[in-house]
Order: C-alpha cells, then sequence, then structure tokens
C-alpha cells in the first residue's frame, strides 16, 4: 500500500465513513467517495483498518476501569464555590428619584456652558450649544413627567439599581478536570443564564454495570415454558381405534 492508502486506512477505522476518510488521506473533494470505495474492495487495505480498529478499540480491563471511574466519579471533584458580587433591585421614593433627577439637570447645564468656551470657531460652538440645548429641553420633559407623577401620588415609588450584594456560586473549574484527567467523565457542559449547567455519566448505571460483572446479582429468570402452548412440531396425534 502507498502513504495515501495507508492514511485512509488509518482514518477509516476512526470515522467509518469513506468519502470523510478518503478526504482526510489527501483525495480530492470530487474522487473522494469513488476512491472510497475502491479503496474498501481491496483486501490489503480494509486488512489494515481491522488491525487499526483493533489497535484503537477499548479491551475488557480498559472498559471496567472507565465503568469504575464513572461510578466513582463526583459533581464536586470538578466544581469549585467561588463568591461574586451580583446588582439588586431596590424599591426608592419617586420624591427622592425626582431631586436626584434635578440635580443631575443642573450638573448637565452647568457642564454644558462650561465646556463651550473650549470651542474656538464660533460655528462649532453654535453647533454644539443647539445640541446641548435640544438636550436640556428633553431632560426638562422628563423631569416633568416625575412631577406630575409624584404629584398624583406622593407615595410612589420606583424599582431602580441597589447595591452590589455577594452570593456563593459553584463553577466548573477545567484547571480540576485537566489536574484530575477527568474530562471522560463529563457527558455534556452547557451554558445557562444561571451558570453552567454539568452533567455527568449516570453513576447509577456504571455502579449497576458493575455489580453484575463482579457477580453480583442473582441470575435473571427467564420463562422458557410454552404458557399452555403446544411447541412447535411437536403435536401428537392420538388414533380414535374406532372410537366416537
Amino acid at each position: 500500500m502507498n502513504h495515501q492508502q495507508r492514511a485512509f486506512a488509518a482514518a477509516y477505522a476512526r470515522l467509518w465513513k469513506g468519502a470523510p476518510a478518503a478526504r482526510e488521506a489527501g483525495y480530492s473533494v470530487k474522487t473522494a467517495k469513488q476512491q472510497a470505495t475502491a479503496m474498501l474492495n481491496d483486501q490489503r487495505i480494509m486488512a489494515a483498518v481491522l488491525a487499526e480498529a483493533a489497535r484503537l478499540g477499548m479491551t475488557t480491563e480498559e472498559a471496567t476501569v472507565r465503568m469504575s471511574e464513572w461510578g466513582r466519579v463526583s459533581i464536586d471533584d470538578v466544581m469549585t464555590l467561588e463568591t461574586e458580587e451580583y446588582p439588586t433591585r431596590i424599591q426608592k421614593p419617586l420624591r427622592e428619584i425626582v431631586a436626584e433627577n434635578y440635580e443631575k439637570i443642573q450638573f448637565e447645564q452647568e457642564l454644558a456652558i462650561r465646556t463651550e468656551i473650549l470651542f474656538t470657531d464660533k460655528k462649532d460652538q453654535k453647533r454644539y450649544r443647539n445640541k446641548q440645548q435640544e438636550a436640556h429641553l428633553l431632560r426638562l420633559i422628563a423631569h416633568e413627567r416625575l412631577l406630575l407623577e409624584l404629584e398624583k401620588d406622593p407615595e410612589a415609588t420606583r424599582e431602580v439599581p441597589g447595591p452590589l450584594a455577594t452570593r456563593e456560586v459553584v463553577n466548573l473549574d477545567l484547571v480540576k478536570v485537566h489536574k484530575l484527567k477527568a474530562g471522560h467523565m463529563i457527558k455534556k457542559v452547557t451554558p445557562t443564564r444561571y451558570g453552567t449547567a454539568v452533567e455527568l455519566h449516570d453513576a447509577k448505571d456504571a455502579v449497576s454495570q458493575m455489580l453484575k460483572i463482579h457477580g453480583a446479582y442473582a441470575p435473571e429468570k427467564h420463562d422458557i415454558t410454552t404458557n399452555g402452548n403446544d411447541l412447535p412440531g411437536s403435536n401428537i396425534m392420538m388414533p380414535d381405534n374406532g372410537r366416537d
């Protein structure tokens, strides 16, 4: 076999798909399927495929060890407890919000007046002034809305951002996964809005399989009776000897 044929055999033993294996071995996309079909009919190449598959295959001992690891694994082995900050929401009296908003309006107006003199070009200064006046008007309109709401309900409140708080969270620690060489124990990792969801292989099933291997379970019983039915091919015909 040449180099490409050996590469195809190695790739096919992993993929078990002809065209992708041929492409991986270096054959062109257009001829990959045709080349794969021809090579799979070559006894030398198929013998190489089977030999490589046997080399890549898992021994009984390795499978037993892997199953035992799944049975022993705990999510705690690869998770880390951490503390994080998160924003809170609080109810605040609308009266306080109105007062704070008015202070912001005054601040923005004073800032606009001070920064206007930084423009040396009169046209630029005028454009800046007009833009700031428009923004100031919009802020005043929004403020009037708050004042109207407060007049109608002096006890009104609004939900606003509160102070940062801390909480404990549990995160998947990929450093631990790497150090423990536990990547094969994780079945699926899914990011969610609440954090990282980690799914391990079924430990209960793994333990059950290991108990079966070690003969801890009683042999399974199977009903081999006919439940009253005739066995196939065993019907017995009795002569009537002239009886009715």
